[in-house]
């Protein structure tokens, strides 16, 4: 070949080598390959601004390409596959957050579900263990078995007792009332106004209301009872039975008291009015108890009184009775007296669940014309334990109910005759238990 021929060969290679493409990076088709799989979608979705980043700096590297900067092209298009990485990474971080977040709120909701089902066992458990308690009772009571006749002295006996059991009897109803119709306490209204009045022993049996419920004389039937809580209306009725039984009773004390002839005490249906009493008031306080919670505000009363060492305080089937004497002088309270009703006034008003009935006892038989003095004796009590009219006006919480009741000398600690008697003399301050023992 002429050396002429041999120049243009070289010649038209250097002119086809100057006008041939720049080779694309092998980067970028690696950069290609990432945004478009499985892990490039999952960074748009979980972390879409390091993704937009990641796309920039591949935008950047092909701009780099096509104004012939290889090497520039091929530094931006490491950088957008180290931006994709980072990307990838920040997505999961994403995705984990949310699985936490969404874990916890699983978490949440499943113990709020376990504490519903919790709340649920224990009430049905404490359901279970309410209704074995009474089919226990049910199946351990005892029928009453008629008494018998008996020679004279033992029916003077039981005609004491008749006494006595009626007395409880009106007393454990008027418990009774008190939580299923409580009403607002009138200091202002003597006690001899309240409903039944304070009544002696052998008087009317209609349970005693709190003071100034209803004008003197007026006898409210427990059907329908002022002030009654929602779904009361059985207890009510129940109360109502209770105090029918009480009524029948006194109407036979006074047959058998007055009688010339012998009539056999009715110390079967003195047990029966207070069983039928004490019955209701069980009732009101089972309906006032919510099975949830375990009963106590009658240990913690009873705790709080013993703890002040002054009081000497005792439970019954009422509640938690504290015993005081020496309270007048006269028909007028003393001033230790007083001092003393004060200091259970504050007791009353810090416990207001607690309805308050006041038994004034005496040491013998008083006679119809002595009721009004001893009715005053009741009424300052009542007063002593309420709130001043002052500070009921000025907006003060009016405190809990209190009911006077009178109860002779139905219930003596100590023999009547005795050396001693003057000590049957006495104020009982009861805290009727608004819940079950």
């Amino acid at each position: 070949m002429s050396a002429r021929r041999l120049a243009g060969v070289a010649v038209a290679g250097v002119l086809l080598g100057a006008c041939a493409p720049i080779p694309r990076p092998a980067v970028l088709d690696e950069l290609d390959h990432v945004r478009a799989g499985a892990v490039a979608a999952e960074s748009k979705r979980h972390a879409p601004g390091a993704f937009a980043r990641a796309e920039k700096l591949r935008g950047d590297a092909l701009a780099a390409l096509e104004s012939e900067d290889r090497s520039g092209a091929q530094i931006l298009g490491e950088q957008a596959i180290a931006a994709h990485a980072h990307a990838h990474a920040l997505s999961r971080v994403a995705r984990a957050e949310a699985a936490e977040t969404e874990a916890k709120a699983q978490r949440s909701a499943g113990e709020a579900s376990l504490a519903g089902l919790e709340a649920e066992q224990s009430r049905v458990a404490a359901e279970v263990d309410a209704l074995d308690m009474r089919t226990k009772v049910a199946r351990d009571a005892q029928p009453v078995v008629p008494s018998g006749k008996a020679d004279a002295d033992r029916e003077k006996a039981r005609l004491a007792a008749a006494r006595s059991l009626a007395l409880q009897a009106r007393l454990l109803c008027g418990a009774a009332r008190l939580l299923i119709a409580p009403a607002p306490q009138d200091s202002s209204q003597p006690a001899s106004a309240s409903p039944t009045g304070p009544q002696p022993a052998g008087a009317s049996p209609a349970g005693p209301q709190p003071a100034g419920a209803s004008p003197a004389g007026a006898q409210p039937t427990a059907a329908s009872p002022a002030g009654a809580q929602p779904g009361s209306a059985e207890l009510a009725t129940q109360l109502e039975g209770a105090t029918a039984a009480i009524k029948k009773l006194d109407a036979e004390l006074a047959e058998a008291s007055g009688s010339t002839r012998a009539i056999p005490a009715p110390i079967d249906q003195a047990s029966r009015a207070r069983a039928g009493c004490l019955a209701a008031l069980t009732a009101a306080r089972r309906a006032a108890t919510p099975v949830t919670r375990a009963p106590g505000a009658g240990d913690a009363l009873l705790a709080e009184l013993s703890a002040a060492g002054t009081w000497s305080p005792v439970r019954d089937d009422r509640g938690i009775v504290v015993t005081l004497r020496g309270l007048f002088a006269g028909n007028a309270l003393t001033k230790a007296g007083e001092a003393r009703l004060r200091d259970l006034a504050l007791v009353a008003t810090a416990h207001p669940s607690f309805p308050v009935a006041v038994v004034v006892h005496t040491d013998r038989e008083i006679r119809a014309s002595e009721e009004p003095a001893w009715a005053a004796r009741a009424d300052a009590v009542v007063r002593a334990l309420g709130p001043a009219q002052g500070a009921i006006a000025a907006g003060a919480p009016a405190g809990p109910s209190i009911a006077p009741f009178l109860a002779g000398s139905a219930s003596p600690v100590v023999d009547p005759g005795g050396s001693e008697r003057a000590r049957n003399a006495r104020v009982e301050i009861i805290f009727v238990t608004p819940e079950t023992l």
